[in-house]
């Protein structure tokens, strides 16, 4: 016999006070990993399902022709999501909200970054129905405020999870003096501005030591320089050690607002130079070193290069502010009220400060 809608309400309630079913879709820089775990911890079920993302690193223009083979997949995580039952599905990466929307479930949208601001003439369009039919949206930086807002006023800035377990100070920022780019040697990173740091500081300062992540549009330039060193990517579980070994990190100076890399880097409690204009998304602003053009940059490290004394009270400082803005407890909390809320049928509280 069909369950009554008074009924159905009542089980969801109660299933959304106790424990919920979740599926995670997409696992953006270790976040929806990262919230998972939480979840669990807490007695929740959640599975974490990774789309095929065919012709990922394809060009903008280009990728439409992977659409067929996109959409099979797509069919195929409906197909799975369906099978498990679950309450509620959260996806990580905006266009990808359209699963949600073709699989008629419920879902939280989770926006991080290239999402929005990489949209083309084709994904736009989907970005926009993702947004509109998911039952609530985070942005996981405060600059993607502006594309959320113009379809959803409602998205909420919710800080990315760091897990201060595995990116802690494995020794003190006083005890090395070298400097490491810990962002993607990209336009979009500022790698414009840093390329032409580095040139100042191998003129004016060749003793300053410099690593480089290659990969990005800039890489060969960074190798043509004696100051820098340019290593592979580095696997996730490699970067607390290569961090460490660090005592300055120099993150991205074009988008104004602050990665998981910049963070990471902070709960290592290493000084962070970077350019952040975001103040009002935090009731607390970061302690970043805030630097935009090439002698700002240059000068910043050099500064910090010089004075172990302040590399170890800004790095301890950053820490501090990592655990206490973009702990993992913090963000499942409001995870969880959110999905319960939605879960249960009854309005989402209004987020806490940052």
């Amino acid at each position: 016999m069909a369950q009554s809608g008074s009924l159905w309400f009542e089980e969801r309630l109660t299933a959304a006070s106790t424990a919920m079913r979740i599926a995670e879709i997409n696992d953006i820089a270790s976040v929806a990993s990262e919230i998972g775990a939480g979840l669990r911890a807490r007695g929740h079920e959640v599975a974490l399902y990774h789309p095929r993302l065919v012709g990922a690193s394809l060009h903008p223009q280009v990728k439409p022709i992977t659409a067929p083979v996109r959409a099979l997949d797509w069919l195929d995580l409906i197909r799975r999501i369906r099978a498990g039952g679950y309450d509620l599905v959260h996806i990580h990466y905006a266009y990808l909200g359209n699963i949600g929307l073709l699989g008629g479930f419920p879902y939280i949208l989770h926006c991080h970054g290239t999402d929005l601001r990489g949209g083309t003439a084709v994904t736009r369009p989907l970005i926009r129905n993702a947004l509109r039919g998911a039952r609530h949206v985070f942005y996981s930086t405060p600059d993607l405020e502006h594309y959320v807002g113009e379809v959803r006023p409602d998205g909420e800035f919710l800080p990315n999870p760091v897990d201060t377990a595995q990116f802690r100070p494995l020794m003190s920022a006083d005890e090395r003096p070298g400097v490491l780019i810990c962002c993607g040697l990209t336009e979009v990173k500022g790698a414009g501005r840093l390329l032409k740091a580095c040139q100042h500081l191998a003129r004016t300062r060749p003793d300053i030591r410099i690593t480089a992540i290659g990969g990005g549009s800039f890489t060969p330039q960074f190798q043509a320089l004696s100051n820098v060193t340019v290593i592979a990517h580095q696997p996730r579980w490699k970067l607390p050690a290569l961090i460490n070994q660090h005592g300055i990190v120099l993150g991205q100076v074009k988008l104004g607002s602050a990665g998981m890399a910049e963070l990471e880097a902070m709960a290592c409690a290493r000084p962070v130079v970077t350019w952040f204009n975001e103040l009002h998304a935090y009731a607390e602003p970061p302690p970043f070193v805030t630097a935009v053009d090439a002698v700002e940059i240059a000068e910043a490290v050099a500064a910090l290069h010089d004075s172990a004394a302040m590399r170890l009270s800004v790095g301890e400082n950053g820490r501090a502010w990592v655990e206490r803005h973009h702990g993992l407890d913090r963000v499942v909390d409001r995870v969880e009220t959110v999905a319960a809320a939605i879960v249960g049928g009854t309005a989402i509280p209004q987020a806490p400060a940052a």
